[in-house]
């Protein structure tokens, strides 16, 4: 009987895709069982989830690797020939994966994570790569590659003995639009609208990064971290001189080091006791900039009466600064007191699968209602994933979040008042309990659109003007917050601290200070006086001091310290593009990590080369312990 030549390219579709899925899944076995006191903490549920979502991520690169060769297969072409040749591209995929896969058994317990951004480093030196296959591997290699011969054979012996003919066109397009819509779907992971999948997404499934770790595969990691393309940065700074100097500069003397492995991670001896159990409400207030508030500039823009009011009635830092240039360097800052470093992959794009020190999970555990709202997209830079990988409760975006006002214009990335409200339904919602929650703003996000007529003060025929009117009705969406937290009960008990992610717009200079200096307000009439403090500080130096206002004392690693300690050594570390720099009360340096580009003095007595090697050792530091997954020990758990 004469079999359609499509049914056996079908057949042998199905056979790879199936066979490349089952790979992966023997390699997380492989994994789970060799490394079992990694995953000691999951639970038998947890394992199981991590397994079947694991399919997931599996058949993105099964889609992504084997998917297009699987379409020319199908195409309607009756020569052998062609089968054959498909079906050899097919096996030397899987081949290649295979070893790459192979290669991250071998790399994974040698730092509890799979490759990621190592995939860029070694991506410059194949000629080591391919002579240690061939020296240290050559079983291995020669094992596969013998595999894939064996199955070549008896693949192309059973096309040869195929009496083969046409399949109608009509069912040979449609099997062919299956197999397309299957790999789209497969590629974004999802039917639905958002982003294709990313390393952070896997926290929308798993809660720990040991169920992160065994939902992933390294080939996916690598991946995602791959295509963001390679930083270059070369740091000689010795890495225990670079270690002693950060200990010195971030550790309080109230703080002990907990374990050597993990130099950075400490916990406070003595809790601060000053507020009791308040409520803390962070605003990440969406690019804005100190010039552009009258009570900090004095420029007379008159958009933001409500600011002005809680800068004069709070302690306002007049020397923050920002940890970088985009919204997710706040967010890693202010929620983890991680900074994000030239070298290795970004947050929410491989940086996470290191043990992060999780200041929202600490706050759960003593009591405290976590939320995440943010005006944007859930899948916006992935920070509801990433707030529920560093343990909020609850997170939210824009498609939770109800419409509440009959704006003019649809804004891209929602609507201040909106998030204010629904924030505080949630904390509505659990009475009695302590919360703690952040709420990310995005009205002044350009491009800047109408919200209510009464604050299009401008016309909008430039940046400034449409900064100017959204950040105008922003103003007043806090207003309109702070009016709801005295309603209902709350006001008198939260410490509200209003930070910016990052900077926009500002007058035209060219210094550190003006690309990262941020409005950063403690306001709470109830627990601290009106007052400046002229000390620098940093997004980075957010937990250290969250920690002491709540007096909780949690191990917990942060690349600052409490904002309010005095006689502490000050200064702020950015990073700008592939630069880094430091921002001191007497001036600023950047840096590429072999030599210094520029030199801010503010006074005459700055002394740059101790600012270049307080900076080489902080960078040095953070990439080392991040890198090789000695940030933050989650054994140590727990917030007192």
């Amino acid at each position: 009987m004469k079999r359609p030549l499509l049914d056996v390219k079908l057949k042998i579709s199905l056979g790879c895709a199936l066979g490349m899925m089952l790979i992966f899944t023997w390699t997380r076995v492989g994994i789970f069982l060799s490394n079992a006191p990694f995953f000691a903490p999951l639970s038998r549920t947890e394992i199981w989830a991590a397994f079947l979502q694991g399919l997931r991520f599996d058949f993105y690169m099964t889609a992504l690797l084997l998917g297009p060769v699987i379409v020319l297969l199908n195409l309607p072409i009756l020569a052998k020939g062609w089968t054959k040749l498909c079906s050899a591209l097919l096996l030397v995929e899987m081949v290649f994966i295979t070893g790459f896969l192979v290669g991250d058994f071998i790399y994974f317990p040698k730092v509890g994570r799979h490759i990621a951004e190592e995939i860029i480093q070694v991506s410059a030196d194949w000629g080591y790569i391919i002579s240690y296959m061939f020296t240290q591997l050559w079983w291995a290699l020669a094992l596969l590659i013998g595999g894939m011969v064996g199955i070549l054979y008896v693949l192309f012996a059973y096309i040869n003995r195929q009496a083969l003919c046409a399949r109608p066109w009509k069912k040979s397009a449609g099997i062919l639009l299956v197999i397309v819509i299957l790999l789209v779907a497969g590629l974004r992971g999802h039917f639905g609208r958002g982003k294709s999948l990313g390393v952070a997404d896997v926290y929308n499934y798993v809660q720990t990064s040991q169920g992160a770790a065994l939902t992933l595969n390294g080939a996916f990691t690598a991946y995602q971290v791959g295509r963001k393309g390679a930083q270059e940065f070369t740091n000689n700074y010795p890495l225990e001189k670079a270690i002693l100097q950060t200990q010195q500069f971030l550790i309080a003397p109230e703080e002990q080091i907990l374990d050597e492995k993990y130099p950075l991670m400490r916990r406070r001896t003595h809790p601060n006791p000053t507020h009791g159990r308040p409520n803390i409400l962070i605003v990440l207030l969406e690019g804005w900039h100190p010039y552009y508030i009258d009570a900090l500039s004095h420029q007379g823009f008159g958009a933001t009466p409500v600011f002005d009011e809680i800068v004069q009635q709070g302690v306002n830092f007049t020397n923050a600064y920002a940890a970088g240039q985009r919204s997710i360097f706040g967010f890693a800052a202010v929620l983890a007191g991680v900074p994000l470093i030239p070298g290795l992959p970004m947050f929410g794009y491989g940086l996470e699968m290191a043990s992060l020190s999780p200041l929202p999970k600490h706050f759960s555990q003593a009591g405290y209602y976590t939320f995440f709202a943010q005006t944007s997209h859930r899948d916006s830079y992935r920070m509801c994933a990433l707030a529920s990988y560093l343990g909020m409760q609850d997170s939210f975006g824009w498609e939770d979040i109800p419409q509440r006002l009959p704006y003019k214009e649809k804004a891209p990335f929602g609507y201040d008042y909106d998030a204010f409200q629904f924030a505080a339904d949630q904390i509505a919602a659990h009475p009695g309990k302590p919360f703690m929650g952040m709420v990310f703003t995005g009205i002044t996000h350009e491009p800047f659109t109408s919200t209510l007529p009464q604050f299009d003060k401008y016309p909008y025929d430039s940046w400034e003007h449409g900064f100017l009117n959204t950040l105008s009705f922003a103003d007043w969406s806090i207003g309109e917050l702070l009016k709801r937290a005295k309603q209902d009960g709350w006001f008198d008990n939260t410490l509200f601290i209003f930070v910016a992610d990052h900077t926009s717009g500002g007058p035209a200079q060219d210094s550190l200070q003006n690309h990262f200096k941020i409005p950063l307000v403690v306001y709470a009439p109830q627990f601290y006086k009106a007052r400046e403090m002229k000390e620098v500080v940093s997004q980075l130096d957010m937990a250290p001091t969250l920690y002491n206002m709540a007096g909780l004392t949690p191990a917990y690693t942060a690349f600052g310290r409490d904002m309010f300690e005095r006689n502490a050594p000050r200064a702020a570390f950015v990073s700008q593009g592939s630069d880094v720099g430091l921002i001191t009360a007497k001036g600023a340096i950047l840096h590429n990590g072999s030599k210094l580009l520029s030199v801010q003095p503010y006074t005459d007595d700055f002394n740059a080369q101790a600012a270049e090697d307080l900076l080489l050792a902080l960078d040095k530091s953070a990439y080392t312990l991040l890198k090789e997954n000695r940030w933050y020990d989650p054994a140590y758990g727990g917030a007192p």
